[in-house]
């Protein structure tokens, strides 16, 4: 990884938007990287909203995960049956993030896939995307694990993961 790991993060957000928001930089900037200690850190509030080829693209980037505690931040066993109650979508289809995050967690093809990247950092945010015009199709929101340099099977298993966490409203 090279040294300015936030250009690593903005770059790895290319295959979602078409350019990183305006203010993520400084917003990440602000908050800064989690500490060695912590599993990840939120972010301040932020939101950008594009139009694009007809299509309303809402991002908001939701925090920094430290990959180098994923062995601690893995959900596994009765933790996860637990979290998969506590979290379902009947309960928190108003607070996607939560949602995502504990798939997350709870997905070992994932887990696994941060756990042995070379960025000590994933960027973590929620997509929304709409179809403007008299025949809305349904809004999808969906999260987006932005993890520096994913290629091949790499790549293929994080689209797979953020495409089967889709929720339609």
């Amino acid at each position: 990884m090279r040294l300015d790991f936030l250009d690593d993060l903005l770059s790895a957000l290319g295959r979602v938007l078409p350019s990183p928001p305006g203010q993520l930089r400084e917003i990440l900037i602000l908050s800064g990287m989690p500490e060695e200690t912590e599993n990840l850190r939120y972010l301040a509030f932020n939101h950008d909203v594009v139009s694009h080829d007809g299509r309303t693209v809402e991002f908001s980037a939701v925090a920094v995960i430290n990959n180098r505690r994923i062995v601690h931040w893995r959900l596994e066993g009765l933790p996860r049956a637990l979290s998969r109650i506590v979290f379902h979508p009947l309960w928190t289809h108003r607070n996607p993030m939560d949602l995502f995050l504990n798939n997350l967690r709870g997905d070992p093809v994932m887990m696994d896939l941060l756990a042995a990247s070379k960025s000590d950092y994933t960027l973590f945010g929620i997509l929304g995307i709409e179809t403007d015009g008299e025949d809305r199709s349904p809004r999808l929101t969906q999260p987006v694990i932005a993890l520096p340099d994913l290629k091949g099977e790499r790549l293929e298993k994080v689209v797979t993961f953020e495409a089967a966490n889709q929720i339609k409203a």
